[in-house]
Parts: structure tokens; sequence; C-alpha cells
């Protein structure tokens, strides 16, 4: 362990090792693990893009206009899947935000003792 410094304040000292003990903790992930988050997190942009680029063609035969039905709703699954990608980055955050409270509640308990 390292030592520190008896001018340093404690409370950084505290949160390095609480960081260090979590670090130890966390659960070994494999590349898979992480590609294959990578691949949900492209088909959720990708997946509302094609269905755009797919239906605009489709009305571009059905129902012609002097705008493109393509090009308008490629944009609209643009959105739409940055949209879903916000909010799926959002839920993990929340995840991880519980996780880290529930560690700082068991670091507090383990100091009380």
């Amino acid at each position: 362990m390292v030592e520190f410094e008896k001018t340093q304040n404690l409370k950084v000292r505290d949160d390095l090792i609480h960081k260090a003990e979590l670090l130890k903790r966390r659960p070994y992930r494999r590349w898979s693990t992480h590609f294959g988050m990578i691949a949900s997190l492209g088909g959720v942009i990708i997946m509302p893009i094609l269905l755009g680029i797919w239906l605009g063609g489709w009305l571009d035969d059905v129902l012609p206009q002097r705008f493109s039905w393509r090009l308008s709703l490629l944009f609209v699954g643009f959105v739409w899947g940055a949209f879903n990608a916000y909010m799926w980055v959002n839920i993990e955050n929340k995840k991880i935000d519980e996780l880290e409270a529930k560690s700082n509640v068991i670091k507090n308990k383990e100091i009380k003792k």
C-alpha cells in the first residue's frame, strides 16, 4: 500500500484507496463483452437509419412527391437513432451511479466499524 505524507488531505487519500478497492473488485470483462456493447450501440443507431432509407424508397415509388422521401426519412432515422443511443447511454450511466452509491454505502459502513 502506498504511504501518504501526514500533511496530505485524508479525504483525498480515502477516496484514492476506495477507488483502488473498486478497481480490484470489478469483474474482469473479456474483449467480446465490450465488442458486444459497441455492436449493440451501433445497431441502436444504424437500424432506424436503414429503416428510414427502406421506407423512404418504398414511399418514393408509391407516393412520388417533389421532395425525396428517402432523404427525409434518412434524416428522421438518424435523429431517432441518436435519441435511442442517448437514452441507452443514460440508462447505463444510472446503473453505474447506483453501483457506485452502493459501494460508497459499504465504504461508509466499513469506516464506522
